[in-house]
């Protein structure tokens, strides 16, 4: 994804998130890439959803944003120097409760099937593929908010895979 393909002009879909009530406060999104323009992208779409958000460009930056327990899910890059999504994803996993528990989504290039079973197994909650389409964004967001439903975790992964 860059600045040279269109960021969707259609009407954000409608997140369907159960269990939330509608007079709570808008879900908390950090949002991890160390470009720029991807950075910007998923802002304009977070504030399409009506989403609060604040933006980090290295996996540093994610682990003493999420150490702050501000966040209801992370939308993390993988590729990254120094510290990528997946040592930053251990590095919040390993973090007391409630933080370690914050849902993270991968958004990456890197999404070959072999590759998101291989997030979902590092701690990961979910997979977007880049480029990133609103609609794709919404259907992850609205599962890793979404309250826990009574079913294996495993299931959940194979879930979260499948789509």
């Amino acid at each position: 994804m860059s600045l040279h393909e269109p960021v969707e002009n259609a009407q954000a879909p409608t997140l369907t998130i159960r269990g939330r009530s509608r007079r709570r406060r808008p879900p908390r999104v950090l949002i991890v890439d160390d470009l720029a323009e991807n950075r910007l992208i998923v802002r304009l779409y977070c504030d399409q959803f009506g989403f609060s958000h604040e933006s980090v460009a290295s996996g540093q930056e994610a682990v003493e944003a999420a150490r702050s327990g501000r966040f209801d899910v992370i939308l993390m890059d993988i590729l990254m120097p120094r510290m990528d999504g997946l040592a930053a994803t251990q590095a919040i996993r390993a973090l007391p409760e409630p933080v370690c528990s914050v849902p993270i989504i991968a958004v990456t290039t890197a999404a070959a099937p072999g590759e998101v079973l291989r997030y979902l197994a590092r701690g990961m909650t979910g997979v977007v593929a880049k480029p990133i389409t609103i609609s794709r964004l919404a259907e992850a967001l609205s599962a890793a908010l979404a309250p826990p439903r009574r079913e294996t975790s495993s299931g959940r992964a194979k879930a979260m895979a499948a789509g």
